[in-house]
């Protein structure tokens, strides 16, 4: 579990596989036509979505009481889930 305020590493984890995925996508997927561009735009807004999501889970822990982590409700202790992808 983080301190408040940190991420875990696991947290820290998926923030930097979600910039790697979108390396990977623009490399060895995305092609090279006239849409390449706007496509990859798209994509790093959607990369960019994913890791503030999972880097709001520092946020959450330092105010438990009005935002929540993933996976539980406000106000939920987070050392009572159930669930270890969600910690």
């Amino acid at each position: 579990m983080a301190r408040a305020g940190m991420l875990t590493d696991a947290e820290r984890k998926a923030v930097r596989l979600a910039g790697e995925l979108y390396t990977f996508i623009r490399d060895e997927v995305c092609g090279d036509g006239p849409a390449r561009e706007p496509d990859l735009a798209e994509l790093a807004a959607d990369i960019h979505r994913i890791q503030h999501r999972v880097m709001a889970q520092a946020a959450a822990r330092m105010y438990p009481d009005e935002l929540r982590l993933m996976g539980q409700m406000v106000g939920d202790d987070p050392e009572a889930s159930e669930d270890p992808a969600c910690e």
